[in-house]
Order: C-alpha cells, then structure tokens, then sequence
C-alpha cells in the first residue's frame, strides 16, 4: 500500500513539473512574439483578425499544441513593385508542439503538401514553387515560426532585415531557416540545411 501511494506521489509530482515546464515555453514564445511586436509598433499596428495571407498547406491542419496567427499592417502607404501606394503587409504564424514526434510527423507531413499543395525536400533546394508568396520559415526545437509576405510587396533588402529579426525573435545558433527568397522561388535552406539522406522529414 506504502509503495502505490508512492508511486501514486511520484506521477502526480511528474505531471506536475510537466505541465509547468510546458506553461513555461508558451509564456517564452508568447513574450517572444510580444517582443517582435513591440519592435515594429513605430511602422505597423498588430492585426488578429480577418488575417489571410498565404496558404500555407498541411501545417495549417497539424493540431500544434500552442499557435498564433496575426499581420503586421503598415501605418503608412509605400510604393509596391507596380507603383501603387499600399500598407505594405507581413503575415506571421507560430506553431509549437509539445512532443518531438508530433512535430517531426508535422514537419514531415508539411513538406510533403507545402504552400498551394507543392512539396518541398528535405535539404534540397527548388528553383520554382508555384503561386508560393516570399517566406522566412524558422525550425527551432518544436517550433515553427512563419514569416510570408505579399509577392508585389516584396524587396531584397528589407526581406534580409526580417530574416534577421526572425532569427532573433524565434531562433537559436540550432535552427533550421527555410526561405522562399522571391516571388515564387527559389525555396532555398539557408541555416543548418537538413541531411537529405535523414528520413525523419521525409
């Protein structure tokens, strides 16, 4: 009796400390992501609602434990790559998962139905993603951080300024950065280029 009440302790005690450390990691990313907001405050206001954007694919559907999903909207108008005078626009997405295993299933699972259905390899880098929207994809751990913007609102120099503060925000000297460097290509893995004989994501 003396060791089931023990053993009783001990698993409560283990959960316990689980679910503390899981709260921990979504307080972390939430500040993170609260950190990167309040960042860009003095050029775009935080949007939650009616976000839209690009398709991301299969991720959308994953069931990742933690996930926000807001815009960035610029405060003032600024030329785009036809000379209109727009809001230029970012569309950011975070998705944590508590286990290893369901976040390499996702990844895996992702990779095979990526943006507009198209499928992307392990390792290997693509010239051509059809209809897919410039992005900055940061693996980290469990968590996938996403960064697409607008094709006609694209532009080298500032798409290097937010790599950058994506590798700030949710990146370590371990992550993983995926790029998709322009208006539908090249897809390219810019950080930590994964094996592509590792079948973990293929």
């Amino acid at each position: 009796m003396q060791y089931f009440h023990t053993m009783k302790f001990v698993s409560i005690a283990i959960a316990t400390l689980f679910s503390l450390s899981l709260q921990a990691q979504y307080e972390d990313l939430q500040q993170r992501i609260k950190s990167f907001q309040d960042e860009m405050a003095d050029q775009y206001k935080v949007v939650t609602v009616n976000v839209g954007g690009q398709d991301l694919g299969a991720i959308e559907d994953a069931g990742a434990d933690f996930h926000v999903e807001f815009k960035f909207k610029g405060i003032e108008k600024q030329e785009d790559n036809i000379d209109r005078m727009v809001r230029y626009q970012a569309f950011v997405n975070v998705y944590h998962f508590d286990d290893e295993d369901d976040f390499n299933w996702a990844v895996k699972d992702w990779l095979k139905d990526f943006m507009n259905g198209q499928t992307i390899r392990p390792g290997r880098d693509a010239r051509f993603l059809d209809r897919a929207d410039p992005a900055i994809i940061v693996f980290d751990g469990t968590t996938i951080s996403v960064i697409t913007f607008p094709c006609l609102q694209f532009e080298t120099y500032a798409f290097r300024e937010w790599r950058k503060r994506m590798l700030t925000y949710f990146g370590s000297d371990q992550a993983i950065i995926l790029e998709i460097a322009g208006c539908e290509g090249p897809a390219m893995w810019t950080k930590n280029r994964p094996n592509p004989k590792d079948r973990t994501w293929r």
